[in-house]
């Protein structure tokens, strides 16, 4: 009876345990947020990584799974393993074989490598604790060209030394992928032992004896199809992974919606608030902060940084242009031409919808000139795809004192860019232009963003999914651990290389 009563304790005791870190865990958004925003923002935010992310990475199966079908069927596998073995083998602990999945990941993304993992020609050359690893492996190469080339790109904002940034990034990321997949490597030699096959000698033999039946163009597209279907069968696997486990790390890298708008309007109001008189749109430019010579009916105007010359800025954003929080706009007044020294004055911005606005009254901040000054607001969640709150960045930024020196990272922001590469790799790359705009990075800060970009390229989203597909989700942890390591020694490597060139 005893014992009864202690499991029936024991189950509901699990139960609300588990209730309890469910509620804290959800609280976490919910309170900041809202709870009717935060939902949203998890829907949609799944729903984008479905439509955009997913049926990308599926596509990526299907073309890699086709290409290692021909490849396998027609012994280049095999070749490449015999060539590649000895360098593969001392620095990695890997096949030569395994160089394929390097290849087709760097050129396209981490889950290429799991359509080669589970074709059965490919296996036969790994043992089974060496399988796990393609997961460090794989990752490390992730969206190799595409970052690459968008740190090339970044040449017309840096300057010409923008290539020693990417050389140094790929060194740096083949560094950590050595130590990612090194670490992962003793781990599962203790789990699986140094000998134990990948296949099992039946289904290695059986797979050496299989054949297509057809010969010459039809071989070759047998081969093509049977490794395609093996693709698609890999996109749908991969999906409760980076769905829930991705959508919730975004929630926690991502913060609030950035303040965008596309035009400004000012206005002269009466002691009630009554608009006595206002300038027509006047367009905001990519860079200023000051607003000078604005006049009633009138969007001539001119854009400078506060008290500081500047170029005439662009007016090339398509939606607007994304303040950051807490930024001060500045509104002069140099002549009697817009009221008098006793006018009160209002800022309008609004979106490129021009019909979505923002109000802000405007404070005298300068007695000698006319110049008065707003805060703009920060933006309110509305539940949509891409909102969070921004957990991981303030956890970045309180070690920031470590990983600045480690990096050498020119500012404290820079830290922002690999914690957002922890979920995405391609978000990560889409914060760096802003910030080479406002001065934030330099040259330095490109090389070790192009290898944590690189190795990390959203691990912590696809690895979940990674290891379910290859049977190994209980070895995930140690996976993520091992990765995370290998990262920050991609980082660290890409700096040192990075000073170590210019010195030559």
């Amino acid at each position: 009876m005893k014992s009864t009563y202690k499991r029936r304790l024991g189950f509901y005791g699990k139960a609300a345990f588990c209730l309890v870190c469910f509620v804290a865990f959800f609280c976490i958004f919910a309170i900041p947020m809202g709870l009717g925003n935060a939902l949203n923002t998890l829907m949609n935010t799944a729903y984008d990584l479905l439509t955009g992310t997913v049926f990308y990475i599926m596509a990526i199966a299907v073309i890699a799974g086709a290409l290692c079908g021909l490849l396998t069927e027609f012994g280049v596998v095999a070749l490449l393993n015999k060539l590649l073995s000895p360098l593969m083998k001392p620095l990695f602990g890997m096949p030569g074989a395994s160089a394929l999945g390097m290849v087709s990941t760097y050129l396209s993304d981490n889950p290429a490598i799991l359509t080669l993992a589970d074709d059965t020609k490919f296996r036969r050359f790994f043992k089974a604790y060496q399988i796990p690893a393609l997961t460090n492996l794989g990752t490390a190469f992730g969206m190799g060209l595409i970052v690459t080339s968008f740190t090339l790109g970044m040449s017309s904002s840096l300057g010409s030394k923008v290539w020693v940034a990417a050389v140094c990034g790929n060194l740096g990321a083949f560094i950590g992928a050595i130590v990612s997949t090194r670490l992962m490597l003793f781990s599962m030699k203790k789990a699986y032992g140094p000998d134990k096959p990948a296949l099992e000698e039946s289904v290695a033999v059986a797979e050496e004896e299989h054949s297509f039946h057809h010969k010459g163009l039809l071989h070759v597209l047998d081969a093509l199809m049977d490794g395609g279907k093996k693709g698609v069968s890999m996109g749908l696997g991969i999906i409760p992974g980076v769905l829930i486990i991705c959508s919730i790390v975004m929630m926690l890298t991502n913060g609030r919606p950035p303040a965008q708008y596309k035009y400004a309007v000012v206005q002269r109001i009466s002691e009630s608030g009554e608009v006595l008189e206002a300038t027509k749109f006047i367009e905001i430019p990519d860079s200023g902060n000051y607003l000078l010579r604005v006049s009633p009916e009138s969007s001539d105007s001119y854009w400078m940084k506060y008290y500081e010359d500047e170029a005439e800025p662009s007016y090339s954003f398509a939606s607007g242009r994304t303040f950051t929080e807490d930024e001060v706009i500045h509104v002069g007044f140099p002549n009697i031409g817009f009221g008098d020294e006793d006018s009160r004055y209002r800022l309008v911005l609004y979106k490129a919808d021009e019909t979505t606005k923002t109000e802000i009254d405007l404070t005298r901040d300068d007695v000698v000139g006319r110049v008065y000054s707003g805060l703009i607001p920060a933006e309110a969640y509305r539940g949509n795809s891409g909102e969070g709150v921004g957990i991981l960045p303030w956890l970045a930024n309180r070690i920031s004192f470590i990983l600045k020196p480690l990096f050498g990272f020119s500012s404290a922001e820079a830290v922002a860019v690999p914690v957002t590469a922890l979920g995405s790799a391609g978000a990560a790359l889409g914060l760096i232009p802003d910030f080479i705009h406002r001065g934030l990075v330099n040259v330095n800060d490109l090389a070790v963003f192009t290898a944590v970009c690189m190795c990390w390229s959203g691990y912590l989203s696809t690895h979940v999914s990674m290891m379910e597909v290859l049977g190994c989700r209980e070895h995930t942890g140690k996976a993520i651990i091992s990765h995370t390591i290998g990262g920050l020694c991609a980082g660290v490597a890409a700096h040192w290389l990075f000073v170590l060139f210019m010195l030559l």
